[in-house]
């Protein structure tokens, strides 16, 4: 799946901060660096993880939300936490998030739980590295939909961006069209390439909303934290994959030790872990610098597939994907423009 949207979920740290030392800010600036390496491995463990999981993709999606419900409940507490204590500073009232900052949060679930639901079924019908290189258009659709629906001015960087992926996307699907037989052993698919570009705009759909909420809290008295947003899009979204994993008769159980550990390992390891530490590090490193090195996460997931389950990646799609992470790299924040 695509990684968490760090250039538009700002962190929820304390609301006041002393200001560090120099050295002290080297200091943290260097552990959030490291904290962003290693959300990026944390998160390529995603998709080796769905491959173990032996349970419908849409239940696959739910486990993966529910097991990363209670690190967030703890990381939305700890916002609160906070948030109290600042207000018994200035001697104000903690006030709840209001009802448009829940349903946004919600929305944002619904179409992260279709991000799952689309990305998990893509997945079963083509290679790990088309899916995470197809899923990682996420960001390049998200500065597209600015220029198209926000009618925000597309940069150089952004139409140079756009064509680079589109060109890469191109060269994966035809490749999958023409190597049907499969990777390692594994079928690829113009179908599955195709629901793995549609679960990026998903993924982009979330991102959007997600900056609405998050801008939504503005000029209230307790703008509604990473951590909270995070809940209830991800209890949201466990809700919706339930509900179409029930609505179509997927299998709903893991059918084996491997399968629940696997599910256990989503939920911990690459939602809860992964998009917790590249929150901690966007509190001190720009959004662009964690983006960009968010992309790692696609060398970890290629690498453990192949070695697990023999999906080496054709020169085709090495060339293609070369396309579409350069353009990924050059939509982030920070690219030329």
């Amino acid at each position: 799946m695509s990684p968490p949207p760090a250039a538009v979920i700002a962190p929820s740290l304390a609301l006041s901060h002393s200001v560090p030392s120099a050295t002290g800010e080297t200091h943290l600036r260097r552990q959030a660096f490291f904290a962003a390496v290693l959300a990026a491995m944390c998160i390529g463990f995603s998709a080796p993880l769905v491959r173990l999981a032996d349970a419908g993709p849409a239940a696959i999606g739910f486990w993966r939300l529910f097991f990363a419900l209670g690190p967030m409940l703890v990381w939305a507490y700890a916002e609160h936490r906070a948030a109290a204590r600042h207000a018994r500073r200035v001697g104000g009232a903690t006030r709840r998030p209001s009802r448009k900052q829940v349903l946004l949060a919600m929305l944002a679930g619904l179409f992260f739980g279709g991000d799952l639901i689309v990305f998990h079924k893509g997945l079963a019908q083509t290679s790990t590295a088309n899916a995470l290189l197809l899923g990682n258009l996420a960001v390049v659709f998200v500065f597209a939909f600015g220029w198209l629906i926000l009618r925000e001015r597309p940069t150089r960087g952004l139409m140079v961006a756009l064509v680079m992926a589109l060109m890469g996307t191109v060269i994966i699907i035809g490749s999958s069209a023409f190597h049907a037989s499969g990777i390692g052993g594994h079928p690829v698919s113009v179908a599955g390439d195709v629901l793995c570009v549609l679960a990026a705009l998903f993924y982009a759909s979330y991102m959007l909303v997600t900056r609405v909420v998050r801008r939504a809290g503005r000029g209230e008295a307790l703008p509604l934290g990473g951590g909270m947003v995070s809940l209830i899009a991800s209890a949201t979204g466990a809700v919706v994959c339930l509900g179409w994993a029930v609505a179509t008769g997927e299998v709903l159980i893991p059918r084996s030790l491997q399968g629940l550990l696997a599910v256990i390992g989503l939920g911990l390891i690459a939602h809860a872990t992964g998009q917790g530490l590249a929150t901690f590090a966007l509190g001190r490193l720009p959004a662009g610098l964690i983006s960009l090195v968010l992309l790692l996460q696609i060398v970890v997931g290629v690498s453990l597939a192949a070695l697990m389950f023999g999906e080496i990646p054709s020169l085709t799609v090495f060339l293609g994907g070369l396309l579409v992470v350069a353009g990924v790299a050059t939509a982030r924040p920070g690219g030329p423009g």
